[in-house]
């Protein structure tokens, strides 16, 4: 399942759904991705599952989206939220913002990295066993 808008996109990939954020985010844009979001990982939530949040392409937004953030990280542990892996950019601000926007009592039992590529954060995930491995596609020759 896909969901895109401006400032997000969101993918669900078996049991882990991807996140991409773009830009400075608005109260409109905290509140369309809340409601994307939960629509697009409800097929997973009755078992454990992951979340890859890339915020690479994010900018430093208003303060006001935090409550929503936050909120929406509380709904993420209350609904099975087992392993999160974070794709983070060099921008400390962004850095900062990101851990002020996600910043919630986190259960002894959830799983948190940082990957540097999207390759890293799939290998992790493959291991821990969210995601199945790709198969690869088949090359026809005329």
């Amino acid at each position: 399942m896909r969901s895109n808008h401006p400032a997000f996109e969101l993918v669900l990939e078996d049991q882990t759904l991807w996140v991409r954020a773009f830009g400075v985010w608005t109260i409109r844009d905290v509140e369309d991705y809340v409601r994307a979001f939960r629509l697009v990982v409800a097929p997973v939530i009755d078992k454990p599952w992951a979340l890859v949040l890339d915020v690479r392409q994010w900018q430093a937004s208003p303060s006001e989206i935090f409550a929503a953030a936050l909120d929406n990280s509380e709904w993420c542990l209350a609904h099975q939220l087992a392993h999160v892996i974070a794709l983070v950019p060099a921008d400390h601000l962004v850095g900062w913002q990101f851990v002020k926007a996600t910043s919630v009592d986190l259960p002894g039992s959830l799983v948190r990295q940082r990957a540097g590529t999207d390759e890293e954060a799939r290998q992790n995930l493959m291991v821990a066993g969210f995601v199945q491995p790709t198969k690869p596609q088949a090359i026809s020759q005329a």
